[in-house]
């Protein structure tokens, strides 16, 4: 049982998901559900809370398999989410908007999001 919690532990901080809780009185700003099939419905890898240390910053999936991006809910009206292809947020930007599902055939690599 210890070694399924830690390897679950490990990999979510692998995908870029904290498995540890958000420092007190650091709100969530941003949470996106990713998906490892086009949908948003099938292989549900689970929820990213972006934090106040994740904004206005590029950051990966951590090698995880994206190929569907919910945008499910925002603290401020004025947080944009951009996914892209490659990992460096650079190639082929996608907007996401809030309550919607970025979906398609190829993978995604990284994210960012302003606020």
């Amino acid at each position: 049982m210890l070694f399924c919690t830690g390897l679950a532990s490990t990999i979510a901080l692998n995908i870029g998901i904290s498995a540890a809780s958000a420092p007190r009185g650091d709100p969530r700003y941003v949470q996106l559900r990713i998906y490892s099939e086009p949908g948003c419905f099938e292989q549900n890898k689970g929820e990213m809370g972006i934090y106040g240390d994740k904004l206005n910053k590029c950051w990966t999936f951590g090698g995880a398999t994206v190929k569907s991006v919910r945008f499910e809910y925002t603290l401020r009206d004025n947080c944009t989410v951009a996914i892209y292809d490659d990992v460096t947020c650079h190639l082929n930007r996608h907007d996401v908007e809030i309550n919607t599902c970025l979906s398609g055939d190829n993978e995604y690599g990284s994210y960012l999001v302003h606020c």
